[in-house]
This record gives C-alpha cells, structure tokens and sequence, in this order.
C-alpha cells in the first residue's frame, strides 16, 4: 500500500456555455409550462411563477428548465466515473466571447 494521498479520484469538469435569447417570451412561457408539470405546493408555485415573469432576461427561466440533473446527465453515458454533484450558475453576459487569436 502506497503513502501517496488519492489525489487522483475526484476532477472538477468546469464548463462555459454562452446562449442567446432569441425571444424571452417564449423561453418564459415554456418555463410556465414545464412549473405546472412540477408538484410543488401553491405558494412555492406562485414565488417560482412571479420570478420568471418578472425576469425580462430570460435567465430565470432557463434556470428552472435547466437542472443540475441535466448537467448530471451529460456523463451518464461513462461508466468508469460516478458524478458527484453539479452546480449550475446562469446570469447575464455582456455578449458573445470574443473569438481567441491563435
């Protein structure tokens, strides 16, 4: 047995995906649409209900279409890792990354 510390066995996968809302509206309303699908009692509903129509940006309502069992899933497939845990994080951009020069 080795005295060398397991540094090995957890990796952080970070990534950065920049979306663009073509149309708020429609991103609230699917929002709307998938909170009545969710079984959540009618104040958590009405709280959920109001910060993503009160929201004109669009990321309340793709945090809620967006779950950290989503982010999960993108490695589900790999069946030598075990996911852990996601944390999911969306606020507004000034703009598209600016392309890196090689």
């Amino acid at each position: 047995m080795s005295n060398q510390p397991d540094t090995g066995r957890y990796l952080r996968v970070s990534l950065d995906l920049m979306v663009e809302v073509t149309d708020p509206e429609a991103l609230q309303a699917a929002a709307l649409t998938d909170l009545r699908t969710r079984d959540l009692d009618a104040g958590e509903r009405d709280a959920q209900h109001a910060q993503i129509t009160a929201d004109a940006t669009g990321a309340t309502a793709l945090r809620w279409l967006i779950t950290p069992d989503d982010i999960l899933g993108l490695v589900d497939q790999i069946t030598e890792i075990e996911p852990v845990e996601a944390i999911l994080e969306i606020s507004e951009s000034e703009g598209a990354l600016a392309p890196e020069e090689d």
